[in-house]
């Protein structure tokens, strides 16, 4: 095992490829599964090319189609270990619907006055969210020092094999995992579309997260 005071390990947060409903800006979360649409392939692969992406030897995943078809793309070699909880916020009646359609209801507007922190209308709030996502992180974590532990021997000879971890998930799940790990603001953690972070950790101190790259 690591030890904590000497090693770091590398992740990769990538946010899925766009999707037909993101396209028209239209509310897309735990309640949707479509898969990428045919441009946000494109970008995915024009991304691959200019080798946008860090490689990585272990990889979690959200269970929705978009975030495993956007990992196959960019991670085709690695096996895909799903974390439920590592799934987009549940937008409940806003879920598929974009600014135009919402601007006259009475609850989205009470939940613009309340800067984001209310609930979705039957959906999550963003602390209900984020603690859900950070329970995922920890879960993710265990994994990978499970993982990591079973192939000890490999790691006396090549002690980074399993030290650089991507996943692939969505923009909240970025924004939960860096709000709470990192510090930072939720909301000024927005990502696009096929984008990401790359930061850093000490094994067993998730709150040790440091960015130190962006994916764009």
């Amino acid at each position: 095992m690591r030890n904590p005071s000497e090693d770091k390990i590398k992740i990769v947060l990538i946010r899925h490829g766009a999707t037909a409903t993101n396209r028209d800006k239209r509310y897309c979360g735990k309640r949707s599964d479509e898969d990428l649409s045919e441009e946000g392939i494109k970008v995915l692969n024009e991304m691959k090319e200019k080798n946008a992406y860090p490689s990585a030897s272990f990889l979690f995943v959200s269970p929705k189609k978009r975030a495993k078809s956007t990992a196959k793309i960019i991670y085709p070699e690695l096996e895909q270990n799903i974390i439920e909880e590592f799934d987009e916020i549940d937008f409940g009646d806003f879920e598929g619907k974009n600014y135009e359609d919402l601007k006259d209801d009475p609850e989205y507007q009470s939940w613009i006055d309340s800067n984001g922190e209310n609930a979705f209308p039957h959906g999550e709030s963003k602390n209900e969210y984020c603690k859900r996502a950070a329970g995922g992180f920890l879960k993710a974590m265990d994994i990978f020092s499970k993982r990591a532990d079973e192939n000890a021997d490999d790691l006396t000879k090549d002690p980074r094999r399993f030290a650089d971890i991507a996943i692939v998930a969505h923009g909240g799940t970025i924004m939960a995992l860096l709000s709470t790990f990192a510090g930072m603001n939720y909301y000024n953690c927005m990502v696009s579309n096929a984008k990401g972070y790359i930061v850093e950790i000490a094994p067993g101190y998730p709150d040790s997260m440091k960015v130190t790259g962006i994916i764009e």
